[in-house]
């Protein structure tokens, strides 16, 4: 995934690794790149570490099994060039689309947008996919704390609520060239529905 990154467009790139025993930090060393130890545990201390470390003044987030296509990252700086503070990418819009998701996911997805929208009149098609492009002090205002995946609402909703401009983008999912989904349907999801009630309730104090 690292050698398929455009180098002429990414002026640094860190690899946030997760407490793992094998050997990862220091692989990522050898090869020249930055690799920090995350903050606390799960999918949201992930990302939230990522933001600490980060020197640049745009940044993004890529899982490292490879389903994230790097083709969008030229045309995420583009949209943001017209004057946004963030892009996010969707894999319900035309020309998109995913090789890695079920139709479990595809109806909890759906069930968490609509529910954006309704609650937050958060504007996008697709909630549970993180692949987005940013300004760093943006995401510095945003304050975020959720430690697990619903990160992935928590941040829309934020960047909502405070006024910042956003729009998205197609992008289609690849096919995972490693490991398995550390996502669990049923958990994940009741976890997500809470969060999302802590920000409305949040919202109106």
């Amino acid at each position: 995934m690292l050698d398929e990154l455009p180098k002429d467009l990414i002026d640094e790139i860190i690899v946030v690794d997760g407490h793992s025993s094998d050997g990862t930090p220091e692989h990522v060393r050898s090869l020249g790149y930055t690799a920090v130890t995350q903050e606390g545990r799960g999918y949201g201390m992930g990302v939230i570490s990522g933001i600490h470390a980060a020197d640049g003044d745009l940044l993004t987030f890529m899982d490292a099994d490879g389903s994230y296509d790097p083709e969008a990252l030229t045309r995420m700086k583009q949209t943001i060039e017209q004057g946004y503070d963030i892009v996010f990418c969707s894999r319900y819009r035309k020309e998109s689309g995913s090789d890695d998701d079920t139709m479990i996911r595809w109806l909890g997805n759906k069930t968490f947008t609509f529910l954006l929208r309704i609650l937050f009149g958060v504007r996008l098609t697709d909630s549970l996919f993180f692949y987005a492009l940013g300004r760093k002090d943006m995401f510095e205002a945003l304050d975020l704390r959720c430690a697990d995946f619903s990160l992935c609402i928590e941040v829309p909703v934020k960047v909502h609520q405070k006024g910042f401009r956003y729009t998205e983008i197609p992008s289609r999912e690849r096919p995972r060239i490693a490991g398995v989904s550390k996502v669990n349907a049923v958990y994940d999801g009741i976890r997500i529905l809470a969060a999302m009630i802590r920000l409305r309730l949040q919202g109106r104090q």
